[in-house]
């Protein structure tokens, strides 16, 4: 797989962390549900954002900003290889993480647009 690929999967990990942690913080649950996302919605790459999401859980721990703000630079600095299936799988992964565990926050909704918005304009630039 190409570098630019696997970058764009730990950026949809990245994501998919600042959603777990944007309510409440991140519970058994949300890894639990994240890990099964993942592997429904990558399959056999889902390693790699699998690995992304324990690093960013276990050691670097890093603000919701900056997680978000990471990942979107990694997708816009991969926006050719941003396909619109890899899009429609960013949103997917995020709003299932979102809905795993008791449904959608204000805070998440307010991120999961936000990130909508994002998407839409990494492709317009």
């Amino acid at each position: 797989m190409e570098i630019e690929k696997r970058e764009i999967y730990r950026a949809i990990a990245e994501m998919a962390y600042v959603i777990a942690k944007a309510d409440k913080g991140l519970s058994a649950d949300e890894r639990m549900a994240f890990n099964n996302i993942v592997e429904e919605e990558l399959q056999l790459n889902s390693w790699i954002a699998q690995s992304r999401f324990e690093l960013l859980d276990e050691i670097t721990q890093p603000s919701i900003d900056q997680a978000y703000n990471e990942a979107l630079h990694d997708l816009k600095k991969y926006r050719e290889y941003l396909t619109e299936d890899l899009k429609a799988r960013t949103l997917r992964v995020v709003t299932r993480v979102a809905e795993s565990c008791s449904g959608y926050s204000e805070k998440e909704r307010i991120i999961i647009d936000r990130l909508k918005g994002d998407l839409k304009s990494i492709t317009n630039d």
